[in-house]
């Protein structure tokens, strides 16, 4: 997976900041709240809409949640829940000023654990603008995640909590909090949000599975680690042996990218990214990593994330832009030459990946509307798609 248990787990600052592999980049894609649909806006509708392809059965729904949790000194904690897109919008002027401060952890009613968070949603427009909303979870968490590093452990749960407040989707704000839990000694209430964890790993979400592999290990949880529930939540990640990685191979990375369609080296300009706003876009797409997948016992795939030009990596994005990252999936003939199965875009940003527990295998990534998934198998000859898009959240 994308931070498989061979590998050595990322550190908080970029744990923080990343929803699944691939930076987590604040999307400002979109047009006026008050406006009709823009160009821009009906593009990416329409890509975003597109029906799944051959679907193979999806991971298991969700165990139902539980009733939200009143955790002492930090109040109420919402149960894991998929995004609730609002109409696409822009992040005003004021509003990225207000967020780049709180990304800073220097707002003292948020470090304290005092802020009114349903007025500070209100304020950046959270409430109304979903790319708000992403932008507002996002800043919570870098917050947190510097009081963190500060050995500040109440002040990070605090930020972690409130970036849950906000979006209860994101699973890298959930872990965030249980770390915090765990390490003011509140073991009960730590425990509960990876089992909100697991029933997001249970809903598909590579993120999640992601997150519960790095549980595994992680010093910070080692007071749960007695714990029955914790146990039954770590399982919710079996199944990580059937995708090894990541790696690099600049080798097959050369041959991999010749071999993906034209429409990943250049595509008309549908948002206005262009000056003229009608012109092509041109991309150098290249493999960032590899994995081997082995959907069952006799077949071993590999698996790229590429995207569509490596300078971006870590770069934040323009309001408007057609920007790219890929998943795609390869197999050698019999004579060792590389063949493409499939390759599919995911948003703007890298999709993170996990193995699930029947072999499939699962991506999660960031896309206009929020936080979508997918899953690939194979059935000896070819790979099916299922894939959630954003009028299914």
């Amino acid at each position: 997976m994308h931070h498989p248990q061979r590998t050595t787990a990322l550190s908080s600052r970029i744990l923080a900041s990343r929803l699944a592999q691939g930076a987590l980049v604040v999307l400002l894609i979109g047009c006026d709240k008050s406006a009709a649909p823009t160009r821009a806006e009906s593009a990416e509708a329409s890509i975003a809409s597109r029906p799944s392809a051959s679907a193979p059965p999806p991971e298991a729904a969700a165990p139902e949640a539980a009733a939200p949790e009143v955790v002492p000194g930090l109040g109420t904690v919402p149960s894991w829940s998929g995004d609730k897109p609002t109409k696409q919008c822009l992040v005003t002027a004021p509003a990225k000023v207000r967020l780049e401060a709180i990304a800073k952890a220097t707002d003292p009613a948020l470090t304290a654990g005092t802020a009114d968070l349903s007025a500070l949603v209100k304020e950046v427009d959270a409430d109304t603008c979903f790319a708000a909303r992403r932008a507002l979870a996002t800043a919570l968490v870098d917050a947190g995640a510097s009081r963190y590093g500060a050995k500040s452990y109440e002040e990070a749960a605090r930020y972690a909590r409130a970036a849950v407040v906000v979006r209860p989707s994101l699973v890298v704000a959930r872990y965030a909090l249980a770390r915090g839990l765990a390490l003011t000694g509140k073991r009960e209430q730590a425990v509960a949000q990876l089992v909100e964890i697991a029933r997001a790993a249970a809903a598909g979400e590579a993120n999640a599975v992601v997150s519960l592999e790095k549980a595994k290990s992680d010093k910070d949880l080692d007071s749960l680690r007695d714990d029955a529930s914790f146990k039954n939540a770590l399982q919710a990640s079996a199944g990580g042996a059937s995708l090894v990685g990541p790696r690099k191979d600049p080798d097959a990375a050369a041959k991999a990218v010749v071999l993906l369609p034209d429409d990943f080296r250049s595509t008309r300009d549908k948002v206005g990214a262009t000056p003229t706003g009608s012109g092509t876009i041109t991309y150098k797409p290249a493999v960032t990593a590899f994995w081997s997948w082995h959907p069952d016992a006799s077949t071993e795939l590999l698996v790229a994330t590429i995207i569509d030009d490596p300078a971006k990596l870590g770069v934040p994005k323009p309001d408007l832009h057609m920007d790219y990252g890929a998943i795609g999936i390869f197999k050698r003939d019999a004579a060792g030459k590389l063949v493409l199965l499939t390759v599919r875009k995911t948003g703007y940003t890298l999709p993170t990946l996990a193995a699930a527990k029947d072999g499939r295998l699962l991506y999660s990534f960031e896309q206009v509307c929020g936080a979508l998934s997918g899953a690939l198998s194979w059935d000896g000859t070819s790979i099916g798609l299922h894939e959630k898009n954003c009028r299914e959240l």
